[in-house]
């Protein structure tokens, strides 16, 4: 059912843009942390998020590669391409599900209010008009009504195992994984392929992943894990933290203090 009722959103005449799911891009949607055998559902249109089905499964899953740790690049926001779309219409837009993983119950309804406040200010009326039309669209095509995903969402991405996902090679060459597809390199140390793919070290000094979601991924665990504020990771990387700072914001991203990750 939920590759029919997807061939049926795709074929709707509705602005997909307007609501973080947008349908271009489906020849070259993959990151390296994209399931090898994943099916294009839409994506948001900024930091390389997008969501997914995969092979014999009803769910929707997020995939984010900015997400920053093993194990949480892909989890499931619906439990089937309705239950999404339900979704879509009570949050009227994909992008607050493809971050509910990192938010409480608290900042989830204070970034719908950031929503309901910036169409109370008038300053996107086309915009809004164009989302809810196409909302509307989809409630009527589906018999659907708005469904709260919080606590649902929180629960499936709770109990989810990634462990039965099929990954290109690209995700271990990233991560500096044990490839199974390639057990001759089983001697590698575990991280050196992810150093040799993320930075490089010239006279002394560490040159910082270029590609700004590998860095943001390589900022945000070593924050996690090394690191207790942004001013210890520049001290101990030997790192400028405003351009640090600057090179993250230009893909949307800034560094919150209370987590102590750039979000």
């Amino acid at each position: 059912m939920t590759r029919d009722d997807l061939r049926r959103f795709r074929a709707l005449d509705i602005d997909f843009e307007s609501i973080g799911l947008l349908q271009s891009g489906a020849e070259d949607f993959a990151y390296f942390c994209t399931p090898a055998d994943a099916e294009f559902v839409g994506r948001i249109g900024c930091d390389g998020v997008h969501f997914i089905l995969l092979p014999g499964d009803e769910r929707v899953f997020c995939v984010d590669p900015a997400m920053g740790e093993e194990g949480k690049y892909v989890l499931p926001v619906g439990s089937d391409f309705r239950e999404f779309l339900s979704f879509v219409l009570f949050c009227q837009d994909a992008n607050p599900l493809s971050q509910i993983w990192w938010m409480d119950e608290a900042r989830f309804r204070e970034f719908a209010a950031e929503d309901a406040a910036a169409r109370a200010s008038g300053d996107m009326a086309e915009y809004f008009v164009r989302k809810d039309a196409a909302l509307a669209v989809i409630a009527g095509a589906f018999g659907l009504a708005p469904a709260d995903p919080f606590d649902k969402v929180k629960a499936m991405q709770a109990a989810f195992d990634p462990a039965g996902l099929s990954w290109p090679d690209e995700y271990y060459d990233v991560l500096g994984l044990e490839n199974p597809r390639r057990p001759e390199e089983t001697e590698v140390i575990q991280g050196q392929a992810f150093a040799e793919a993320v930075f490089t070290v010239e006279k002394e000094d560490a040159m910082l992943p270029q590609d700004p979601y590998i860095l943001l991924s390589f900022i945000n665990t070593k924050l996690r894990d090394q690191y207790p504020s942004l001013d210890a990771l520049c001290d101990g990387l030997d790192a400028d933290g405003a351009e640090l700072t600057e090179r993250l914001a230009g893909a949307g991203y800034a560094y919150d203090p209370e987590v102590n990750q750039f979000k």
